[in-house]
């Protein structure tokens, strides 16, 4: 496959465009450790991949048998997530070379993400992603908080930017995101900064970063600056 009738990228935010995945688990550590319980990531990391705040604390409810509503641990995540947020935020390495070399390319950009939205209006705020994404910036609240493994947020991206599904790349992290494209009908590029290769083998391409998705798009065609 080649990605040569490709006119759009969408990312995933969390993994792919900000690096926030260590800040999740470092949360995770904290409010399961205030119990006296240890964070199962390879257990509850691919299932709370992609998921709302509220579900990936209906998970945790569930997988511990916490006696807590999922709802008061939904409100616990959020202090804690936004606190990191506030100190901790960065880009994923690689990202902004690679949305410099495309400034000559045609090709749109945006991205669509199961982020909690005030959560994510305070990375905007904190690295100025309006400077690069402009108004394409998508939520499941835009589409009555569909989670991926849904395709809703990829297709309402689509349709905002004008592109047909089958011309758009997705750029994901994670299972669910990648079967989200893929049921999309979008070509889909996991990237290895979250899981490993095993777990992201339904994507179309597998790339350890962004030097690797860039080398995919210029064997296509794709014009990159020199810079």
């Amino acid at each position: 496959m080649d990605l040569n009738h490709i006119e759009a990228i969408i990312f995933d935010a969390e993994g792919v465009v900000v690096n926030t995945e260590a800040l999740w688990d470092k949360s995770q550590d904290v409010l399961l450790g205030r119990r006296g319980l240890d964070y199962d990531r390879d257990y509850l990391k691919p299932k709370m991949a992609g998921q709302t705040l509220l579900e990936g604390a209906q998970l945790m409810v569930d997988y511990y048998g916490l006696d807590e509503s999922a709802a008061f641990i939904e409100q616990e995540r959020k202090v804690l997530i936004h606190d990191l947020f506030e100190n901790d935020i960065m880009f994923i390495d690689g990202f902004l070379s690679f949305m410099g070399g495309l400034q000559q390319s045609p090709l749109k950009t945006s991205i669509a993400t199961a982020m909690n939205k005030s959560l994510m209006e305070l990375v905007e705020s904190k690295l100025n992603l309006i400077n690069i994404f402009g108004e394409h910036i998508y939520y499941i609240e835009d589409v009555g908080n569909k989670s991926k493994p849904s395709p809703d947020v990829f297709l309402y991206a689509a349709e905002k930017m004008g592109i047909n599904p089958s011309n758009c790349l997705v750029i994901e992290d994670a299972p669910h995101g990648i079967e989200a494209a893929n049921a999309a009908g979008m070509t889909s590029v996991g990237i290895v900064t979250t899981f490993d290769k095993k777990q992201l083998l339904n994507a179309d391409f597998i790339a350890d970063d962004f030097v690797e998705i860039k080398s995919l798009l210029v064997q296509s065609g794709v014009n990159f600056n020199s810079k």
